[in-house]
Order: C-alpha cells, then sequence, then structure tokens
C-alpha cells in the first residue's frame, strides 16, 4: 500500500473552508455570499479549489440549494470547531487594536456594588477609554495578555506583580428603610426573631454571627440564595434581612435602596487588592487606571 507523503501537501485553502462552512451552515451558496460579501461565483470557485484539495465532492445540489455529501458531513464538524476556536482567539485579542482597552479583572461583589457606580467616572476621567471587565474569572497571574489590572482578595505574589491595599470589607445587616423602621429599638438578637431572615447559601448562619436559637426564638427563614447579587436583591426588594459584603451593598445602601441595621453586628471580610505588572504594560491605560482605582478608594 503507497503510503503518501503528507508533508510537501500543500496547506488547504483557508478561504474555501470559510465559503465551505458558510454555505454548509446556511444551505446554499446564494445566502453565503451575501454573509461573506462576495458573489455567488467567487463563493462557488472558492469551495471548487477546497473540493480539488480534498480530492472529494463535499456538496450534491437540491433545488436553489445544496445539501453536504458524506465526506462534506466528516469535513464541516472539523471546519465549524476550527473556525469558531479561530474566532474566539480573534475575539481574545481585539483589544489590542484599540491602545485605549484595558482588561480589569475582578471579582462580581466589588464590580456590582464598587465599579459600576463609578464606570461613568472612570470613563469621562480618561478620555476614550474601553473597559473590558472580567468578574467571573479567578486570576492567578498578570501576563499582560489576558489581563493588564487584577482587583482581588487573594493578593498574587510574584516579584513582578505590584500589590496595594485597595478597600476593607465587611459582612453587615442590610434591610430596607421600611423594615428597619419596624425594628428600630430592638436589639440583637432580639430583632432577628422578628423580621424574616435571608441565607447565603455558603454562609447558613451568617458566617456564625447569628447565635444559636432558644426556646423562645422563632426564627423565619424566608430564602437561601447561592449568589450573593440576588441576596442583596431580595433584602432591597423587602423580603427579609440578610447580611452581605459591605463593598457589594455600598451602592444599594448610598442610593437608599437599603439601609444597615446598626444592631448586627459587622464581621470582617478579606480585603480587596489592586495589582498590576511591574513590566511595560501593555497599554499606559493601565497604569492611568491604576491609579484612578487607588484616589477612588
Amino acid at each position: 500500500m503507497k503510503v503518501s507523503d503528507t508533508s510537501t501537501r500543500p496547506e488547504p485553502p483557508f478561504p474555501g473552508l470559510v465559503a465551505f462552512e458558510a454555505t454548509a451552515r446556511l444551505g446554499s451558496m446564494s445566502a453565503a455570499a451575501n454573509e461573506l460579501d462576495l458573489t455567488q461565483s467567487a463563493v462557488s470557485q472558492r469551495v471548487l479549489k477546497l473540493e480539488a484539495h480534498v480530492g472529494q465532492r463535499l456538496f450534491v445540489r437540491q433545488g436553489h440549494g445544496v445539501r453536504l455529501t458524506g465526506a462534506g458531513e466528516l469535513l464541516m464538524e472539523t471546519a465549524t470547531d476550527t473556525l469558531q476556536r479561530l474566532r474566539a482567539g480573534l475575539a481574545r485579542i481585539e483589544p489590542y487594536r484599540n491602545k485605549q482597552s484595558l482588561l480589569l479583572a475582578c471579582p462580581s461583589d466589588f464590580a456590582h456594588g464598587w465599579l459600576m457606580p463609578r464606570l461613568e467616572a472612570l470613563r469621562a476621567a480618561h478620555g476614550g477609554l474601553e473597559v473590558w471587565l472580567m468578574s467571573e474569572r479567578d486570576v492567578t497571574a498578570i501576563d499582560r495578555i489576558d489581563v493588564d489590572l487584577v482587583v482581588s482578595r487573594r493578593p498574587l505574589q510574584d516579584a513582578d506583580i505590584e500589590c496595594v491595599p485597595l478597600l476593607q470589607d465587611r459582612a453587615v445587616a442590610v434591610c430596607t428603610a421600611a423594615l428597619a423602621a419596624r425594628l428600630q429599638g430592638l436589639g440583637f438578637p432580639r430583632l432577628l426573631d422578628k423580621a424574616p431572615l435571608l441565607f447565603l447559601e455558603s454562609a447558613p448562619e451568617w458566617a456564625g454571627v447569628i447565635p444559636p436559637a432558644t426556646g423562645r426564638s422563632v426564627r423565619r427563614r424566608a430564602a437561601t440564595i447561592q449568589d450573593e447579587r440576588l441576596l442583596l436583591e431580595a433584602a432591597e426588594r423587602g423580603a427579609g434581612i440578610a447580611y452581605v459584603s459591605q463593598i457589594l451593598a455600598a451602592d444599594a445602601l448610598a442610593s437608599g435602596r437599603c439601609v444597615r441595621l446598626a444592631q448586627v453586628p459587622a464581621s470582617a471580610r478579606p480585603p480587596l487588592w489592586a495589582m498590576r505588572s511591574r513590566l511595560t504594560p501593555r497599554t499606559p491605560m493601565a497604569d492611568r487606571v491604576f491609579e484612578w482605582l487607588l484616589a477612588q478608594a
């Protein structure tokens, strides 16, 4: 059996792969031509070159459209995956086209309660700034490719990273002003028997702040919620008392959507740190926004 030498075989025609994938996905060359901003003849020629390269027919004409052959179905699986990965890679480097962009990784509570209310002020202070905000990733390094700045409760220990304290945090009890008025004059923990309680799934007893119930206590558990942002929203809507990050609740407290119950003791939470690379930044915006964050905090 003769084994072909693939090392000298030419690379597959990339324009043909793009035209093939669009035609297969849309079901016709005319639709693919519209999507790719080409003529139908150009799409057809690119597909023909790809068929010549693989030595197989990839489509069978069917009415005004086309359907895949067996070989086409196999190639479509690979082409779809390959083009999706390529588009994802291009999207990843999209910020590099704009030197006024900034990639910031931070916890969702910081983004929701502290950064979002200041986002327009940040952009106003740095005209043309485009913020890429990543709030769901646990960043363990600053490689200046995926991220420019990091705000995190876990400081990164690396000689090439500058790590500066940004904000102290603590957990506080919050509820609506109307509910707080009803509880006025009641001490802790007695007030816990007079209002519905909201719990974070990961801290079912408010991280140990709630004392054990006595025989006379009547604790009403209104809800147990996995997402702390939803927990805060439930408190804002009057569902009960929630025990949340003060940083997360900062905007809600400042706007009066909820108030803090001073009777309930606060508890310390890990502080937030601001971090940047000591190496030359990808964009001058990295250093400017870093200093802005420290000044605002």
